[in-house]
């Protein structure tokens, strides 16, 4: 009886060592078996909504290459704009703010000025926002304002919208430059301690690579920093890479991990190491870099690479706050209407309250 269950003991660990051995192992590669993923219990039930309603609906883009994209880009920036301008009526009737267009040190920019601001100059503060799009759609008065006008309205501060250059026509760094000239501006009238600079998707990852951009000219850094779905890798390497293709229903990268994405159009061929691309692979500009907060999402193509940017500031002594939404996607705070994106716009606002010292008014 002893040698039986002996015998039964070691088939069971073999099985077991079977069952979680990978199915294809080529250099640790493992093929991952199919699944019926459920919408997370977590979530409210408008984002459960809206979750089932992005598998009846998936995005487009999904499985468009770099050519597929440049051929139709004129649609997809107009599609993109004109959707968000549909969103940007709900949220003025929600957030009081004014919008006006200027001219920061030659470049365009929207300025959101919420009616609630401090009067005393003192007490002002200013967010600069380079807004999504991959860097190839979006403009400062659609997709920036997404974010602009929520934040301006719950932090009281002025949010700045920058029209930064994009690809095709425009290539690394033109935007990097874009937002360092705005930054420039706003040091005439800003103490750096009372500047924050955030993004969305490829405005989070044009985040860090403006701090990259700051400190190789010697600019003062901001005071605080948010890359919100984004990372400072502008690969979005890791396991959300694949995860979030799978689920979506797109083009999964090649073996060396590179994808024929939107932003190639953009970045061109450049070395993603590098530390103006990618700041995440220097320890050096890390280190010089603000408080960061980071936003994402358990369905989030950018997941991995926010998680390690994180890690690597934490590891090099930064302060850095990271939140991750269960059940969502890329930059589900976009759609405003969700509870859990009011959640994620009151931890921005309370991040930058606290690291601009400014009392975030509840609007």
């Amino acid at each position: 009886m002893h040698d039986s269950a002996a015998r039964f003991a070691a088939a069971s660990l073999l099985l077991l060592g079977l069952l979680a051995s990978p199915l294809h192992a080529d250099e640790g590669t493992r093929r991952v078996q199919s699944f019926d993923l459920p919408v997370s219990p977590y979530l409210s039930e408008p984002a459960q909504a809206a979750v089932r309603g992005s598998v009846t609906h998936p995005d487009p883009t999904a499985k468009m290459d770099n050519a597929a994209v440049l051929a139709g880009l004129a649609s997809l920036r107009k599609g993109a704009d004109e959707w968000a301008r549909g969103e940007i009526i709900g949220l003025r009737q929600r957030y009081p703010v004014d919008l006006f267009e200027e001219t920061w040190n030659g470049v365009p920019v929207v300025r959101v000025q919420p009616r609630n601001a401090p009067r005393d100059p003192a007490r002002q503060r200013l967010l600069i926002e380079p807004h999504g799009g991959a860097f190839v759609f979006g403009r400062a008065d659609t997709l920036g304002l997404l974010e602009a006008i929520p934040l301006a309205a719950m932090t009281g501060a002025t949010v700045v919208a920058v029209e930064y250059r994009k690809g095709p026509e425009h290539r690394f760094p033109s935007a990097s430059e874009d937002v360092a000239a705005v930054y420039r501006a706003a040091l005439e009238r800003y103490s750096p301690a009372h500047i924050g600079v955030f993004g969305c998707s490829a405005g989070g990852v044009l985040t860090g690579e403006s701090l990259a951009w700051f400190a190789k000219e010697g600019l003062p850094m901001p005071g605080a920093a948010g890359l919100f779905c984004a990372a400072g890798d502008a690969r979005y390497g890791g396991d959300s890479r694949y995860v979030a293709a799978a689920l979506n229903d797109a083009l999964l990268p090649d073996t060396d991990g590179r994808l024929p994405i939107m932003e190639d159009l953009y970045y061109g061929d450049v070395d993603f190491r590098d530390p103006l691309v990618s700041p995440v692979f220097s320890d050096a500009v890390l280190a010089q870099f603000p408080p960061t907060l980071f936003i994402t999402a358990t369905r989030a193509a950018e997941l991995s690479a926010t998680s390690y940017t994180h890690s690597r500031l934490i590891d090099l002594g930064r302060e850095s706050d990271l939140h991750v939404w269960d059940g969502l996607g890329h930059a589900f705070h976009l759609d405003a209407r969700l509870p859990e994106s009011q959640q994620a716009y009151r931890v921005m606002a309370r991040f930058f309250a606290r690291h601009l010292d400014m009392t975030a008014p509840t609007p």
